[in-house]
């Protein structure tokens, strides 16, 4: 598997600052002095995944409040046949948007191991990659459960559909 830019750049630079505190260390350098490059690092990429990480939840409640449009549309007898999804479309989006998100999750567990390897532990960068994690989490699940709706909502209003046609072709002219 192709390894992501993002990880195999950040990989890159931990590798280079690891050996920079190398030699600072072997020139006398203090360690905390000598590690100062990977925790600026690392406070950059977690300021990054706060960014990230909020605009996963905006999305997330888009897709709640979808959820929600879709639950009503099926309870409301009037609209049940409303807002049928024959081409998949919609479901199809909400699968490209589940696979960019655990593609973003396998990344930051990537780069996570990656501070790790190193020898690197904070934790500023535990709280971030966990909060991160669980808004992917919840943003899946909550993208899944609007799936299942979707199908579910087609299929009722397809047979609501097919009923009235029926009805229609029995009823006398």
């Amino acid at each position: 598997m192709r390894q992501d830019p993002l990880s195999a750049s950040i990989g890159d630079m931990l590798q280079k600052f690891r050996k920079m505190e190398s030699w600072m260390r072997r020139f006398g350098i203090p360690p905390v002095l000598a590690r100062m490059p990977v925790w600026v690092l690392c406070l950059h990429y977690c300021l990054m995944m706060r960014g990230k990480t909020a605009r996963i939840a905006k999305v997330a409640e888009r897709i709640e409040r979808w959820l929600d449009t879709i639950t009503e549309l099926s309870r409301q007898d009037d609209s049940r046949t409303e807002l049928i999804d024959m081409d998949r479309g919609m479901r199809n989006d909400i699968e490209s948007t589940k696979r960019t998100l655990l593609a973003l999750r396998e990344i930051s567990l990537d780069v996570g191991t990656m501070f790790c390897s190193i020898g690197f532990h904070s934790r500023l960068l535990d709280r971030t990659q966990q909060g991160f994690l669980n808004v992917v989490d919840a943003s899946c699940a909550t993208a899944t459960t609007l799936q299942d709706a979707l199908e579910a909502h087609d299929s009722h209003a397809l047979l609501l559909l097919r009923q009235m046609a029926h009805a229609g072709e029995q009823a006398p002219a």
